[in-house]
């Protein structure tokens, strides 16, 4: 329990609205005990979005920190704008993708990549909370470097589906077939003809996503977010520069981002978890607020 109240102090959503972080963890706890499930915002003027009623990290963190959730979420208004094209590779339930959508407006596109037959649900249950959202494409499958099928190992992490990996350290209790596609042929279906950001959380299969997309990725040049776990990759057995290399091979440089909305550069592979910014020198750049 201290380690959950430690954790929760230094957040950056609570840092930033210690009060209403406050209010809402009160008002979802009541929810949690009636099993109530209420249909909130993830951001001023964002999508409309339920969570089930439970301690899952995915509910909790998305009700009481809405788009403090992660720092990238809070400041994707500086990386998308009306008419872009934002992919959502691993969308989960979609709180990038609700958060996503009303910035591209009617005149852009996102596409929503979750394999996860729990999660897809959800995401779809979400989207038809906003049916204002046309420009929302969500699409079942994974993103890797093959097209075809694929095992998702169900991790058993926080009892949550936002850990489902194509990846396994052994600790799966259960899995799914999923389709699997790569960037390339998903870009080529949607005849993309820009990306302005990607956001890629497939929990380690990082590498694949980026080796299924190469061709996309050298001539599009999107802004790149993604996770870095090198922990997990460790337990995995995967190399946890993969995917800093490969995005680095190719000519991006990585950041983060600091509380207040700078980009701090980040040279070298971070230990332990950390959410990184990866923006080509010649391709899309951050907007100013």
């Amino acid at each position: 329990m201290l380690r959950r109240i430690k954790k929760l102090l230094g957040h950056p959503g609570f840092r930033a609205d210690p009060f209403g972080t406050l209010v809402r963890g009160a008002i979802w706890a009541f929810c949690v005990l009636s099993g109530r499930s209420p249909v909130f915002r993830i951001a001023p003027g964002g999508g409309r979005l339920r969570v089930p009623p439970d301690m899952r990290y995915m509910s909790v963190t998305a009700f009481l920190m809405r788009d403090w959730v992660e720092p990238e979420l809070h400041f994707l208004d500086r990386l998308l704008g009306p008419g872009d094209v934002f992919l959502d590779v691993g969308a989960n339930v979609g709180i990038f993708t609700l958060r996503g959508a009303p910035l591209v407006g009617p005149q852009g596109l996102v596409i929503a990549v979750e394999p996860g037959q729990t999660a897809f649900g959800e995401l779809t249950s979400n989207l038809g909370l906003n049916p204002e959202f046309t420009q929302v494409r969500a699409l079942r499958k994974a993103l890797s470097d093959t097209v075809g099928e694929a095992v998702l190992h169900h991790i058993e992490i926080g009892n949550d589906p936002q850990a489902f990996s194509l990846l396994t350290d052994g600790s799966d209790t259960e899995s799914e077939k999923v389709a699997v596609t790569t960037l390339d042929q998903l870009a080529e279906e949607y005849g993309l003809q820009s990306i302005a950001c990607m956001k890629m959380d497939v929990e380690g299969a990082e590498p694949m996503v980026i080796a299924g997309g190469r061709q996309t990725l050298e001539r599009l040049k999107p802004i790149i977010l993604f996770e870095i776990n090198t922990r997990l990759l460790d337990r995995k057995g995967e190399a946890a520069d993969d995917a800093f290399t490969a995005l680095h091979g190719l000519g991006y440089e990585t950041f983060r981002w600091t509380l207040d909305g700078k980009l701090e550069k980040v040279t070298e592979l971070p230990e332990g978890w950390a959410n990184l910014v990866a923006i080509h020198p010649a391709g899309e750049q951050p907007r100013r607020r």
